[in-house]
């Protein structure tokens, strides 16, 4: 009973939690840092939420950002020390080992806020997320909140512009969709996490997973939802001129995509069919990163007919046969199955050619390309 006590005295009047991993980020933490503290002076000059807080805990923060680095070579550590000793306590640097998973796995242990934000250290909230952030906070009831979002130039609308609201047996609906579609939807950042909701369900990163470790969560996170809502104000910018891990090749993807696949495709099963039926779409739309991001990069080293060859037998490959090997016409429409359709048919080098042009639209799109 004393335990609960002082875990809830704790936890009481932080709304958000700010989870930012950052390895090697010395050129962007900073404003990565500064674009949460510029949006969180327009949540905390909402007055109702601050009388509130006012008549709950005064002292307690409305919201935290919490730095983890793990294993940078360069002057990150200095960068998130300065910004810790600049803040007035909403800032703390945490230390974990190497990896993405590792250190988001820390600031969970660490969160205190109601909320959990994740944030990418070489991304950044735009101009204006401090008033989707308030309003946000309102939406009581609800497990997971999505945002649409900007992507290098591009604003991502993931719903209509009034938003979408999924209850009851509507919610299967959502993330079947999410599932679908894991380039639009699967990232864990432009999200808003119950953390309650995560510790009830022991969600954590696993760390074995190199690429797509986003996807393994959220899908997890996904299917113990009862409310989800969506809305249409983009309030995070996604930077596509940064070298990640997925937009740079480096001739070992296609293990850690299989292994991330296998980690979801079992875990699917044991949801209702519809949830392992929409596995199959995301199956072929981590194909699709695959080929793209690795096998056609510009960068691969692989002649053309190498490439087709490569392509060829890691489609009659399990995980990603059987993904394949369930692709349906009727259900899988638009340009992202076109590859699939054309493989079916035996047409190796049409979905070569797909794969090969959108490595170089990506490529142009993200400064590579001139």
């Amino acid at each position: 009973m004393l335990l609960n006590r002082i875990e809830n005295k704790r936890h009481r009047g932080t709304q958000i939690s700010v989870i930012l991993p950052a390895h090697n980020a010395e050129k962007t933490l900073r404003r990565a840092v500064e674009s949460v503290l510029a949006a969180m002076k327009t949540v905390e000059e909402d007055a109702v939420i601050a009388s509130r807080l006012q008549a709950e805990d005064s002292e307690k923060p409305l919201f935290e950002i919490l730095i983890i680095e793990n294993g940078s070579e360069d002057a990150t550590e200095f960068t998130a020390r300065r910004l810790e000793a600049e803040s007035d306590g909403r800032v703390r640097l945490l230390k974990s080992e190497k990896g993405v998973s590792n250190a988001r796995n820390r600031g969970l242990e660490e969160a205190c806020g109601e909320w959990i934000l994740f944030l990418d250290a070489d991304d950044y909230l735009l101009e204006g997320a401090g008033a989707v952030l308030r309003d946000a906070l309102h939406f009581t009831g609800t497990d997971l909140i999505v945002c649409s979002y900007e992507a290098g130039g591009q604003q991502i609308h993931l719903c209509p512009p009034g938003g979408e609201r999924f209850a009851g047996e509507q919610v299967g609906d959502i993330i079947v969709r999410m599932i679908e579609n894991p380039t639009r939807y699967t990232s864990v950042w432009t999200k808003l996490f119950r953390r309650d909701f995560i510790e009830r369900q022991k969600l954590r990163f696993d760390p074995s997973l190199r690429l797509s470790e986003d996807s393994f969560f959220l899908i997890r996170y996904l299917t113990g939802c009862r409310r989800i809502r969506l809305l249409d104000r983009p309030f995070y910018h996604y930077s596509t001129d940064t070298g990640s891990v997925v937009r740079t090749w480096d001739g070992t993807k296609e293990e850690g995509y299989k292994r991330s696949l296998c980690a979801v495709q079992d875990f699917l099963k044991t949801q209702p069919p519809a949830i392992r039926q929409a596995g199959a779409g995301y199956g072929m739309m981590q194909f699709n990163l695959l080929m793209v991001r690795e096998v056609f990069s510009l960068s691969s080293p692989l002649s053309a007919g190498e490439k087709i060859r490569t392509m060829k037998r890691i489609a009659a490959e399990e995980p990603f046969a059987s993904a394949i090997a369930a692709y349906d016409p009727q259900r899988h429409t638009g340009a992202r199955y076109l590859p699939f359709r054309f493989l079916k048919r035996k047409m190796a080098a049409a979905a070569a050619g797909i794969y090969t042009a959108r490595a170089i639209q990506n490529a142009r799109r993200e400064g590579r390309l001139l």
